[in-house]
């Protein structure tokens, strides 16, 4: 059995991914369980990646994202090269939006208690 580790995490913490054949997944599901129980490890659920995620600010194209969000607005203006020459399809645009300002942005708001 081929297991590949990849050192990915899309809550914003170190972690790892664990990419496993299909017919692999319940031992290796049943080993890293086993091996975690001292360490607490328990099941989550797969949505908690998302409310994860986005308290790191990473955005999700299916929950955050539409088509009509610019890079600036989504708070991802550091995926852009706009502080270099490098050409992109749509530079001209981020660079208008940039100068005008912007009419809405994306962010996380937290509430105390």
């Amino acid at each position: 059995m081929v297991v590949r580790a990849i050192r990915l995490s899309f809550v914003g913490e170190l972690g790892w991914e664990l990419h496993v054949p299909r017919t692999s997944c319940l031992p290796v599901y049943r080993a890293v369980m086993a091996a975690g129980a001292k360490h607490g490890l328990v099941n989550a659920g797969y949505r908690a990646i998302d409310s994860l995620s986005i308290e790191k600010g990473y955005r999700h194209w299916h929950a955050d994202l539409r088509p009509d969000d610019s890079p600036l607005e989504a708070g991802l203006a550091f995926t852009c090269k706009l502080k270099s020459s490098v050409p992109f399809l749509g530079r001209e645009a981020l660079e208008k939006q940039r100068a005008t300002g912007l009419y809405r942005r994306l962010v996380c708001l937290t509430v105390d208690e």
